[in-house]
């Protein structure tokens, strides 16, 4: 699987459909929904299996602990991994209309 990114950098996909984010790597994103980190991480799975159905691009999900740009305690479900703010920003209409009406656009840097 490729990003958003103008494909140029390869993102791991797990077998449920689940991306991770490209370690090292600072980008843009679509966040879906952010729970707290005390629901475990199988809330978090949940969330990205449903985003996955809805066929929104590289779902997965962060812990935010490890971002500086993401406030700490929550796991952090997204889609989608662009370079800049406008294209993720595009992208949010979409992941709203696809059940996640509180879809937002948001920097993640490690």
């Amino acid at each position: 699987m490729t990003t958003e990114r103008g494909g140029s950098l390869a993102t791991a996909s797990q077998p449920n459909g689940r991306t991770e984010w490209p370690a090292g790597e600072s980008g843009w994103t679509v966040v879906l929904v952010s729970l707290p980190r005390e629901l475990g991480p199988a809330a978090a799975k949940e969330r990205v299996s449903r985003a996955v159905r809805a066929a929104l691009p590289e779902a997965g999900f962060l812990l935010s602990d490890r971002f500086a740009s993401l406030h700490p305690g929550y796991y952090v479900v997204f889609t989608g991994i662009y370079q800049s703010r406008s294209e993720a920003e595009a992208a949010v209409p979409t992941a709203r209309g696809k059940g996640f009406g509180g879809a937002y656009a948001r920097p993640v840097v490690p």
